[in-house]
């Protein structure tokens, strides 16, 4: 990760030590989650180069994975394993888009939870390469148990059309499919027919979905 992204002023710098301060605060969690110490993260991200934005960064990912745990009623959890853990801190340092900060916080909670522990590193690799409307796709999809989405017609009720999905995220039909073509490309989706013209959710799918979202029984 380069130093020089955000230049920094002195009422940044000065924002940034409050920054740091609450990720301190945040010390007893820190442990919880890494086994070690906020001097500890904060040094991994080299001091000197740790700049504002990745600081709130951070400080907003501790926040929700701690919210996400609660949510999961989750009253002891674990160290997650380094492995996973560094990886998802490096990139979620540098995000803020929400529902990709969600899905990076869900994961880490996902690696905390003792009785999930289920993140697998193709997971992080996978939301590396994702954009906003992926995320809402997948999600979408996921909540409402849907299993194809068709350029047209539907024969179902476990499918759904790209303008209804479009519709459903509040986003354009091109969006959609954009976001359908890109998740295929990784691994997401199978084609039933040879025109393309549908996609089927598969099980590199529900995994990541399930262990984002074990509050969604499926």
């Amino acid at each position: 990760m380069s130093g020089s992204i955000i230049p920094i002023s002195d009422e940044q710098a000065k924002l940034g030590q409050e920054i740091l301060k609450t990720l301190r605060g945040l010390g007893s969690f820190i442990e919880k989650a890494l086994g070690s110490t906020p001097e500890d993260l904060i040094a991994y991200f080299g001091g000197d180069r740790l700049r504002v934005r990745r600081a709130e960064n951070l400080v907003r990912l501790l926040e929700e994975t701690r919210r996400r745990l609660a949510d999961w009623n989750v009253d002891k959890p674990t160290p997650a394993s380094l492995s996973v853990a560094i990886p998802i801190l490096r990139n979620a340092a540098d995000e803020d888009r929400e529902e990709l900060v969600d899905l990076w916080a869900r994961l880490f909670a996902n690696a905390m939870d003792p009785k999930l522990r289920s993140v697998r590193y193709s997971f992080i690799e996978a939301v590396k390469a994702m954009d906003p409307p992926d995320v809402l796709v997948m999600v979408e999809l996921y909540k409402r148990n849907l299993a194809i989405v068709r350029r047209n017609s539907i024969n179902n009720p476990q499918e759904t059309t790209i303008h209804d999905l479009a519709a459903a995220i509040h986003r354009r039909p091109d969006d959609v499919e954009a976001s359908l073509r890109h998740l295929s490309s990784m691994g997401f989706f199978d084609h039933l027919t040879l025109g393309h013209n549908d996609w089927s959710v598969n099980v590199s799918n529900r995994e990541l979905m399930r262990a984002c979202y074990p509050e969604i029984a499926q």
